[in-house]
């Protein structure tokens, strides 16, 4: 037996050493893993198909520096009050006074969000006050491509319907057969 699997074990190793992916093994392209392109060439392409002057170019940087620089201690919080109500989550206190934390925690991490989205929209309006108008409207295009694509690779969920019966709660009778045993037959004569 030992000789039989240390030959089927030896044919494994010649045979793997013949086929042509493991002896001769391709090197990956420069961008093997990567589904979408760098940051940096998004921002490229950005500035190329807005035609951004480079004076632009520079207070663009800066808008985004300095958005980033408001929003850093606000995501702060918010990754914070994740981690908060993950804490909560696992400790063993009661489930009422776990959900009634964790609903606290959930209404500042609105709040914070709300926050966020304030410094955004200021920022994209700081953003689109420094384009002319040539550039506003095709700003305007990619934001309707955007959204477009968007849609296409993210479907509208259907309306919520319930969750149903569970699986194991009832038996259907549409299988053929009875939900009981028949009772059994009685033999005594009466």
């Amino acid at each position: 037996m030992k000789k039989v699997l240390t030959y089927l074990f030896a044919m494994g190793i010649i045979s793997a050493g013949l086929n042509p992916t493991f002896a001769n093994p391709q090197t990956p392209p420069a961008n093997f893993g990567q589904k979408h392109p760098s940051r940096e060439m998004m921002r490229q392409k950005f500035e190329q198909r807005l035609n951004l002057t480079d004076k632009q170019k520079e207070q663009a940087r800066a808008i985004h520096k300095k958005g980033r620089e408001q929003m850093k201690p606000i995501m702060d919080q918010i990754i914070y009050k994740r981690q908060e109500i993950d804490a909560i989550s696992k400790t063993k206190m009661l489930e009422r006074t776990k959900q009634e934390q964790i609903a606290e925690i959930t209404t500042q991490i609105r709040e914070l969000e709300k926050k966020a989205n304030e410094i955004r929209k200021a920022n994209s309006q700081e953003f689109e006050n420094i384009l002319t108008k040539k550039q506003k409207n095709e700003l305007a295009k990619m934001k309707a491509e955007g959204r477009a694509e968007f849609e296409k690779n993210h479907p509208a969920r259907p309306p919520f319907q319930g969750l149903g019966t569970p699986a194991g709660l009832f038996i259907p009778s549409f299988t053929g057969r009875p939900l009981f045993p028949p009772p059994a037959p009685d033999f005594t004569n009466k």
